[in-house]
């Protein structure tokens, strides 16, 4: 099985996933593994190029939403992204620390506690603490 490159929404994806996350991590479409395939061709389309493309939403809007999720589902990879991203799109660290502190009402002090550690430690390794 191979990509759909032609499609509307591959398309759209692989450019939305280029914006947010670079050349490098957009690459790996070029040259598909068998086993995860399925998976890449169905985030691609659906993820970045049926969803984060939508209008009404800006990129730094979609960021603190999925931040704020990944911190609830307590995903550490995703949120770990999620901050670098949003970091790279213009938010700062107390946008992040807001969006967090929000997520806390929410999710409880234990997930926070985790979420705050992770966000504080993307924050240093980036130089934005």
């Amino acid at each position: 099985m191979a990509f759909n490159t032609d499609d509307p929404s591959f398309k759209a994806g692989r450019e939305m996933r280029r914006t947010l996350f670079g050349e490098a991590p957009t690459a790996r479409l070029d040259a598909p593994d068998d086993s995860n395939e399925p998976l890449e061709d169905y985030v691609t389309r659906a993820v970045f190029g049926e969803t984060w493309t939508r209008p009404g939403l800006t990129i730094r809007e979609r960021s603190f939403i999925t931040i704020a999720i990944a911190a609830a589902l307590n995903r550490k990879l995703p949120l770990d992204r999620q901050i670098r991203l949003a970091v790279d799109h213009g938010a700062t660290k107390d946008d992040i620390r807001e969006v967090l502190l929000h997520t806390t009402m929410y999710i409880g002090v234990a997930g926070a506690v985790e979420s705050w550690q992770v966000a504080t430690d993307v924050l240093k390794d980036m130089g934005k603490y």
